[in-house]
This record gives structure tokens, C-alpha cells and sequence, in this order.
């Protein structure tokens, strides 16, 4: 009689090349279609916004009175920047060689953003409820005390919004040196994010901006396209 031993080795089960190959598939296809959700979630959140366009005591006004599409606003700008974010964050898996350093900045800078700047629109939601009920006055009383009290609040908020703002055109600058995207996904990143602030985060700011996000992602789809595609 033969002894036959089983190690535990024998009872791991090997994906399959059909499995490995679903899974990347599935990654590629997040990573390219991540901008791409950035940018139309960034312009459903400007449309629903009711302050857009508007700053200080006048903005706080707008959130007060109208709770039901702030919500929808920030809840959707919530989403918008964490793939913006995680866009940047992804890109350094496809980055080899040329460009691989800056590939790893922006994937730092995508982390920061992506995991800080999102929760901070919570606060929307606060500052229309103490409208409603303390009126709009204690909104501003409420931040101006946090800002002269409450030194964590601007180390908690400032990396968030550097990353946000600077995690996609140094991810994009990282993927067009790699060879993995042309100059102008670049140039797509650099100026969407440019007039996503320039414009005062209005409608035909970031409806440019979405456009060229979307630049940004048709052309990933065919930088990451295998050989044989």
C-alpha cells in the first residue's frame, strides 16, 4: 500500500488564469471609469447645489432654506471627490519606470484627499440644521469661534483639499511620462482641475471640468488596453 500525504499546499486552490484575468479586468475598468464618475457626480452636485456660486453669509442663507437639495449636494460631492481621489491613487499601479516616483506622489496625494476632504461636507448638513434652529447668525458665530479655538480643525482640513486639488495632474503627469497616456490627458487634468476652482465651483465650470475628466478616462482606456485587445 502507497501512503499518500496531503499537505496544506494540496488544499489551496489556484485561481484560475480566467479568474486573475476577470479581476483585472474589473480593477481596469474602475481605474478608467473613475475620472469619469469624478466628473459627472462633480456636475450632478453643482446642478442640485442651492448655493452655488455663492460665499459667507449668503451661502449659509441658501443652506438653511433649502436642507432637501444640500443634501443631495453634498452627499454626491462626497462621491465626486472620493474618485478623484482614488483615480490618482490607482494610477501608480500602472506606472513603471519613467515617472513611477511622481506616480507614488500623487497616489499619497489621492489618499490625503480621498480620505479627508469627503467628510468634511458633513459639516453642510450641521451648519443648514443650526440655520434652521439657532438661525443663520450662529452659523457664522459657530465657525468663527472654531477657527479661533480649535487649532486640529485647519491640520485636519488643508491636506485634504492640497490633495484633492494637486492629486490629479500629478497623477496624470506620472501616466503621460510612463507612456501610459498622451500630453493631453494631461493638459485634461491640469485645466479641469484648474477651472473647477477658477470658475467659483459653478456650472460651466465644472461642466468643463467634466468633460475633460472624461478626456482623461477614454484616453486610460487606451493606455491600459492589453497587447491583445
Amino acid at each position: 500500500m502507497t501512503a499518500v500525504t496531503t499537505t496544506s499546499a494540496d488544499l489551496v486552490e489556484v485561481p484560475s488564469t480566467t479568474d486573475r484575468t476577470r479581476s483585472a479586468a474589473l480593477r481596469r475598468g474602475f481605474f478608467v471609469a473613475s475620472p469619469v464618475l469624478a466628473g459627472i457626480l462633480l456636475l450632478v452636485a453643482t446642478i442640485a447645489d442651492p448655493g452655488a456660486g455663492s460665499t459667507g453669509q449668503e451661502l449659509n442663507q441658501y443652506y438653511t432654506d433649502n436642507p432637501g437639495p444640500l443634501q443631495v449636494h453634498s452627499l454626491v460631492l462626497h462621491w465626486s471627490y472620493a474618485f478623484w481621489g482614488v483615480t490618482a491613487f490607482m494610477a501608480a499601479a500602472y506606472v513603471k519606470g519613467r515617472g513611477s516616483v511622481l506616480a507614488n506622489i500623487g497616489a499619497f496625494l489621492g489618499f490625503v484627499g480621498m480620505t479627508t476632504l469627503p467628510g468634511i461636507l458633513a459639516i453642510d448638513w450641521y451648519d443648514s440644521s443650526i440655520g434652521q434652529v439657532y438661525g443663520v447668525d450662529a452659523i457664522t458665530s459657530m465657525h468663527e469661534h472654531m477657527e479661533e479655538t480649535l487649532w486640529a480643525l485647519p491640520v485636519f482640513a488643508m491636506p485634504g483639499m492640497i490633495g484633492l486639488l494637486l492629486c490629479m495632474p500629478v497623477a496624470a503627469a506620472a501616466l503621460w511620462r510612463g507612456g501610459v497616456v498622451r500630453w493631453w490627458s494631461f493638459a485634461a487634468a491640469l485645466v479641469g482641475t484648474a477651472t473647477f476652482i477658477g470658475s467659483g465651483v459653478t456650472l460651466w465650470g465644472v461642466s468643463l471640468t467634466a468633460v475633460l475628466f472624461t478626456v482623461l478616462g477614454v484616453d486610460l482606456a487606451r493606455g491600459t488596453r492589453s497587447p491583445r485587445a
